[in-house]
């Protein structure tokens, strides 16, 4: 067991923090008529993209693994 995260890992968690960051700016900079501020949505696209990037590197690192089991 690694202590540090694979990439992936890494990914869901800057997401995971992405996400606190935009729900603590939505409780700040909350706007009248219940608007969302748009920083906040900027950090929840960061999020969602970097949870699209952790997927394609999760399918990737399955790729490598099955063609390295593959071979032997």
């Amino acid at each position: 067991m690694s202590i540090l995260p694979t990439g992936s890992q890494a990914l869901r968690h800057l997401a995971d923090t992405l996400e606190r960051q935009a729900e603590r700016l939505d409780r700040l900079l909350w706007r009248d008529r219940g608007q969302r501020s748009t920083t906040a949505e900027a950090y929840r696209l960061a999020a969602s993209l970097a949870r699209q990037q952790a997927h394609k590197l999760d399918q990737l690192e399955r790729q490598i693994a099955a063609r390295a089991g593959g071979g032997q």
